[in-house]
């Protein structure tokens, strides 16, 4: 066992291994940027684009920081789909270096550094991070900057890093609600460790705690004025969704974790954030300790999720930044018995999670691997552009006429890939705050005007349109491929003269 930690002071950064990892965070932004501008924007992608330009304190679904870091690549590069992913391929950069240092600082060892990068860089998870842009761009970027700023303050005692560390978790949260889980794992910190409980007695870490909240005021003044419709639509979201078979959601979630992490990977994630829990408590090393207390109970809360709705692959992401750092750490710092046992299967991890990657990206940007449709997610990425082709063509023959569509993805899709980005307008909704690139008097201005409507799975749908327009008639249909084989088909219907309904709250 290698000598206790705290006893170490942290080995300082080189200029070759500096340059090193900076040369290789460069490189592999590269790709990442090369790859984002040469698939196609996701659904979700779109929707986020329309949040940025019409910029709020916050929105429906998540809080703004994403739109607001959006907004400014697109101001500065334009609206390619490289420069809507830009904030992307930088947060993941950011994040990578704050890894490496967190692992450096807690293990007092150069070595977990580069381990944790590896680990990070051989997930699909963290790669497509890199590549997609989502809320969760800047949530890990404030996540890492909180146990980074977490571990310098246990670490030196200045008082500076309880500000950055109360900057970091208010800004996390103006990213993403799931910041709040964070916040369990370093109470507990404080609350255990003499290093943290120093702190209770100086007015530095209320004040912190107030820096927090002010960050946090942009989400909560926009909530204020909307009724608290996105924190309630969150907290239905996440206690409020029964599955059919919870059981059969619960091995969904582990397969998708599985896939996302890499199977060897994951498992030996799970041993890291174990190890850091029970080896950070027994020692008295509270960096460690945290490195456990923000990655597994994290987890442990999706997992419960999942038996009551549905949980998407990058949900838990935040937690395996710190399982990657404890796994890292524990790699380099159980000696060379363990080292010699696990060799093979670490390297097995490794290699694998590496190739997993690569295929990933390779399907990325070509779609040629034999992957059936339904079980690969890259399909999504796929000829949406030439949806929005079939859609103009309608659109030129009656000038007048207006777009919708029944899905908020679909909506951005299509607000993008049309000529001149026309409002794109969303069934049920009167815009404004559940979809921001209109508002009531936007919807006010389409009574008597026909309509064309964008749909995948058209029969209910138009059972619910049906009462707002005079007829409807089907005009042509769109198969959207991947790879040579069909994803999904849309229907593009004429809806004639529109009288009242289908543009308001629901």
């Amino acid at each position: 066992m290698a000598p206790d930690a705290k006893t170490i002071r942290p080995p300082t950064v080189g200029t070759r291994d500096f340059a090193l990892l900076a040369g290789l965070t460069a490189a592999a932004a590269l790709l990442h940027l090369w790859l984002a501008g040469a698939t196609l924007l996701s659904g979700d992608e779109a929707y986020y684009w329309l949040w940025s330009r019409r910029l709020q304190l916050s929105y429906y679904d998540h809080p703004a920081m994403m739109a607001w870091w959006m907004a400014a690549s697109t101001a500065l590069f334009g609206e390619s789909e490289a420069a809507i992913r830009l904030p992307a391929v930088l947060a993941v950069a950011a994040v990578t270096f704050l890894g490496f240092d967190i692992a450096r600082l807690a293990f007092r060892d150069i070595r977990a550094g580069w381990w944790t990068v590896v680990v990070l860089n051989a997930t699909i998870l963290f790669a497509a991070a890199g590549v997609i842009v989502t809320p969760d761009s800047p949530l890990l970027v404030f996540w890492s900057a909180s146990l980074w700023a977490m571990v310098r303050l246990l670490d030196e005692g200045r008082l500076r890093w309880l500000y950055v560390l109360g900057l970091s978790l208010g800004l996390g949260f103006t990213s993403k609600y799931t910041m709040v889980l964070i916040a369990p794992g370093i109470l507990a910190v404080f609350a255990l460790f003499p290093e943290g409980r120093r702190w209770w007695k100086s007015p530095h870490f209320w004040a912190a705690i107030v820096l927090a909240l002010a960050c946090t005021s942009p989400v909560l003044i926009w909530n204020a004025l909307y009724d608290w419709v996105s924190i309630r639509k969150q907290l239905s979201h996440s206690f409020d969704a029964p599955v059919g078979n919870p059981w059969k959601s619960l091995v969904t979630f582990l397969g998708t974790q599985l896939g996302t992490v890499t199977p060897l990977i994951f498992a030996f994630m799970l041993w890291g954030m174990g190890w850091a829990l029970w080896t950070g408590w027994r020692r008295g090393n509270p960096a460690w300790f945290l490195l456990g207390a923000t990655s597994a109970p994290l987890l442990a809360f999706f997992l419960n999720h999942s038996l009551g709705g549905l949980v998407q692959p990058h949900w838990p992401g935040p937690a395996y930044l710190g399982a990657a750092i404890a796994t890292a750490g524990a790699w380099v710092s159980l000696g060379p018995a363990w080292s010699r046992s696990l060799r093979g299967a670490w390297i097995a991890a490794i290699c694998l999670g590496g190739l997993m990657v690569a295929a990933t990206y390779a399907q990325m940007a070509s779609a040629l691997l034999p992957i059936p449709i339904k079980s690969d997610p890259m399909s999504r990425l796929g000829e949406w552009d030439r949806l929005a082709r079939a859609v103009e063509a309608e659109r030129a023959k009656r000038p007048d006429a207006f777009v919708f569509a029944a899905k908020h993805e679909v909506a951005g899709l299509l607000t993008y890939y049309l000529p001149g980005h026309p409002i794109v307008f969303l069934t049920g909704s009167a815009g404004f705050p559940r979809i921001p690139s209109y508002d009531a008097r936007d919807a006010a201005a389409l009574p008597g005007r026909d309509g064309l409507f964008v749909i995948k799975d058209g029969r209910y749908a138009l059972q619910d349109i049906r009462p707002s327009f005079r007829g409807l008639s089907l005009l042509t249909t769109v198969e959207r491929t991947w790879g040579g084989k069909v994803v999904d088909r849309y229907e593009i219907w004429l809806a004639e003269s529109y009288g009242s309904g289908t543009f308001e709250n629901k």
